[in-house]
């Protein structure tokens, strides 16, 4: 027999390789004719094969861990983001605002100090659910005594506790690292310092590294990282790239530990407040004699969430790096805001030349947050604050809140019964979980397209017994009316009263009592006015958002300079009349069936002040030389509708937009506005997405009777109509 010297060695299988093995012995004339099945060195071929598979195996996987797309294992997974310039994201507390005053006790009031000072870590409580969360101040803030009080306006609180660690610097230690020893450490509210020694009162504040620009030996920055252990931890300058501590400095870390999302949207009671304060002579509350302290809910909590996970390192990290920490297209701010800011669900951006209208030298911002639909305004001064320095200089990014189209399904269904054990109760079942699967799964996001096709077929496939589904959506949006003509706000608070862009932001109802250009009047009914606004004097609206409105000395003028924020809550903002004004843009035009005496819009029944007593409607009928239409509100009077207010707005079909005005309902209550959509695909654009309203869908179910009885059954089968 030939001998040969060759071995195989492309196989990876255990067995493969024994027998690659066996072959290569069997092919040397010392072993022909040897029984390797029956020897001892069938062991010695075992123990070599796995020796080989093991090592094979170790090699595919280590050479997986080396890229991020195939990683398994975080740490790698984090090493490999590290090499892309990427911090993965912490677990982050719930963000609050609230305020709070101070109020002394009668004997107190003689002795107060000017100045109440609330440190860091002062600590609140509050109840979700039952189960109890405590929540402490961020930062360090005071104020001062007037009237006999002292007023914390915007107090930004986070769940869970502070705590403090020390470290000694050894720079024997080469590339020492301080650890941050909670797994659950938000290392947003991280705050690093370093003292000469333990005896020194004075300590140096280290910011996070972010850039190498201005960065050199003298600046005091950090640099922070996730290491193995899946622990942070921060390590200082070389001495070149920012400043390195000196031999025994201490470095003292403190953070807070949460538990993440579970008390987004708690709010506060008056006595949330859990410490004791002290101005140096006395301490609050002193309830004895009539002091007080009382906290306010500005905004609920919100924002908080878990750890970034392996997943979104993997999507994240790349699309950082292509983004080097500049904001020039619209995807890159897309991704510094989710680098940065954790309370994203969703997020959309476009550039201004593709907004409507065309808005070059902005870059618009929308975002649906982990919980509700809106950001608060502290929320959104954070992102715009996210993005200074890193935005082209002559571009403004402005964030708009997104606008939810709703959607009500009716379903029809036809279905065989001898192909299945469920009964018609049970089949409407299985198909409402299927269509809460598909609102969850594709919509209720910014690229969130309902495809008609897409739903019937998973509604059809769902069953065996369906023979056939018929989807009839329509979009509705709900308003909450306005019937006052006068609103209050907290001129004191800065999340309501924004001094940097000259604005003042008020609650979706109460904004719909104004439209640009109207004329209202500021009053003060007790405390010092804002600054620049004077008790009394009338003003115009102008540049009203959703969220927002400005004010000017005349019509169409410039936007008045907000000053100082004035001392007390109850502020308000007089129209001539009340009024409601609401622009909604729905995600497709409407459908025009082209009668038109026919009604495009319906509405659910409210009841106007005039006539509290009677329900009345939204219906349009049609303006002459224009496909628009006009709003009109109407009742209905022995079958007949007789049209109460002749100008309620109007109806752009091919827009898909509906501007509501002048109509002031006896309540609050919402109202539901309703249209047929021009076509059975929605497609959101900007700020737009889609949601079913699961308490409105409608399934009708019925045998289908030409699958049971083939031909004669065709005299008894039905069919639905396009238009409800």
């Amino acid at each position: 027999m030939a001998t040969t010297n060759k071995l195989n060695v492309t196989e990876l299988d255990f067995d493969q390789i024994k027998n690659n093995l066996k072959n290569f012995l069997k092919s040397q004339s010392e072993f022909t004719d040897y029984d390797f099945e029956g020897s001892g060195l069938n062991i010695l071929l075992d123990i070599l094969a796995y020796n080989t598979h093991y090592n094979a195996i170790n090699a595919h996987y280590s050479l997986n861990e080396a890229f991020l797309d195939s990683a398994q294992i975080r740490g790698n997974i984090v090493a490999r983001a590290k090499q892309l310039g990427y911090v993965p994201r912490s677990v982050l507390a719930p963000r609050a605002n609230v305020s709070l005053v101070v109020t002394p006790g009668s004997d107190q009031i003689a002795t107060a100090a000017g100045i109440l000072t609330l440190p860091r870590g002062t600590k609140f409580q509050t109840n979700v659910q039952g189960e109890t969360f405590n929540y402490v101040l961020k930062d360090a803030t005071d104020a001062q005594l007037e009237n006999n009080k002292y007023t914390f306006s915007a107090l930004q609180i986070v769940e869970g506790e502070l705590r403090t660690l020390k470290y000694r610097v050894d720079n024997d230690i080469e590339s020492q690292k301080f650890q941050l020893s909670d797994a659950n450490a938000d290392t947003s509210t991280l705050r690093v310092r370093v003292q000469q020694n333990e005896n020194s009162e004075i300590f140096d504040l280290y910011t996070q590294f972010e850039s190498l620009k201005d960065v050199d030996a003298t600046t005091k920055v950090y640099y922070i990282q996730e290491n193995t252990s899946g622990l942070y931890e921060i390590y200082f300058g070389d001495g070149v790239n920012g400043f390195k501590p000196s031999n025994d400095n201490i470095v003292t870390l403190d953070y807070v530990t949460t538990k993440g999302p579970d008390s987004n949207n708690a709010t506060f009671a008056n006595n949330a407040l859990q410490d004791t304060l002290s101005d140096g002579t006395n301490t609050f509350p002193n309830t004895a004699t009539g002091g007080s302290v009382l906290t306010t809910t500005i905004s609920p909590s919100s924002g908080g969430t878990d750890r970034e996970t392996n997943e979104s390192i993997r999507f994240n990290a790349p699309l950082a790096f292509a983004t080097q920490g500049r904001a020039v297209t619209a995807d890159d701010y897309s991704t510094i805001i989710k680098s940065n800011f954790a309370n994203i669900k969703a997020i959309s951006t476009w550039g201004g030349e593709d907004n409507v209208p065309v808005d070059f030298g902005s870059a618009y911002i929308s975002i649906k947050p982990l919980s509700g639909n809106l950001l608060t305004a502290a929320e959104k001064t954070q992102i715009l604050s996210l993005l200074k320095g890193k935005n082209v200089v002559s571009v403004v990014p402005e964030i708009v809140d997104l606008e939810e189209t709703l959607l009500e399904l009716d379903v029809f269904l036809k279905f065989n019964p001898n192909l299945t054990d469920r009964t018609s109760a049970e089949v409407q079942t299985v198909v409402s979980d299927i269509i809460e699967d598909y609102d969850f799964n594709y919509l209720n996001k910014f690229d969130g397209v309902f495809r008609h096709s897409e739903i019937l077929g998973q509604i059809v496939n769902s069953e065996p017994s369906i023979t056939s589904a018929n989807v009839r959506p329509r979009m509705f949006q709900n308003i909450s009316p306005n019937i006052s003509a006068s609103i209050s706000f907290d001129g004191s608070s800065n999340s309501v009263v924004d001094t940097t862009n000259n604005t003042i932001a008020l609650s979706t109802s109460n904004l719909a009592n104004f439209a640009d250009g109207d004329e209202i009047t500021y009053i003060v009914p007790t405390g010092t006015p804002i600054g620049n606004l004077v008790d009394g004097r009338k003003y115009f609206v102008r540049d009203k958002t959703s969220t927002t409105i400005k004010l000017s000395e005349t019509l169409n003028g410039n936007p008045i300079n907000l000053g100082a924020r004035g001392s007390a809550s109850g502020h308000q903002l007089k129209a001539t009349k009340a009024n409601n004004n609401f622009t909604l843009n729905f995600v497709e035009p409407f459908l025009n069936l082209g009668e038109s005496n026919k009604f495009i819009l319906s509405s659910s029944p409210f009841r106007l002040s005039t006539d509290p007593n009677t329900d009345v409607f939204f219906g349009d009928v049609a303006i002459a030389g224009t496909s628009n239409r006009q709003v009109i509100v109407y009742k209905v009077v022995n079958g007949e509708n007789i049209t109460v207010l002749s100008d309620a707005g109007t109806l752009d079909i091919n827009a898909g937009q509906i501007i509501l005005k002048d109509f002031v309902p006896s309540t609050t209550n919402n109202i539901r506005v309703t249209v047929v959509p021009n076509t059975l695909d929605l497609a959101p654009v900007r700020n737009q997405l889609l949601k079913i309203d699961t308490s409105r869908l409608t399934s009708v179910i019925e045998v289908d009777t030409v699958a049971v009885s083939g031909t004669s059954g065709t005299i008894d089968y039905t069919t639905n109509s396009r238009i409800k």
